[in-house]
């Protein structure tokens, strides 16, 4: 049995996917210059910030810091307004 299907195996028993989280967003890195004192530009690229989240079906997803955020924002104000209405 090859290590690849050890894996498998085990992911199965556990229950988890076998897949990577899927990527939701459309950010893409910012690419730009570091000046130096003398300004010698040298490329640099700044990644978004990405975080897995897990949903309630169990799937993972990639999304960044600021969604996720904004998300969890709107739904505690949707939350509130259901309850106010009842």
């Amino acid at each position: 049995m090859f290590y690849y299907d050890k894996v498998i195996e085990r992911m199965k028993l556990l229950g988890g996917s076998l897949f990577m989280a899927k990527k939701i967003t459309s950010k893409k890195p910012l690419f730009g210059n570091r000046r130096s004192h003398a300004l010698n530009a040298t490329r640099h690229m700044q990644k978004p910030n990405m975080q897995k989240v897990t949903l309630d079906n169990g799937e993972a997803i990639m999304m960044s810091a600021r969604e996720l955020r904004t998300l969890k924002k709107t739904s505690k104000e949707v939350e509130t307004q259901v309850n106010e209405q009842l």
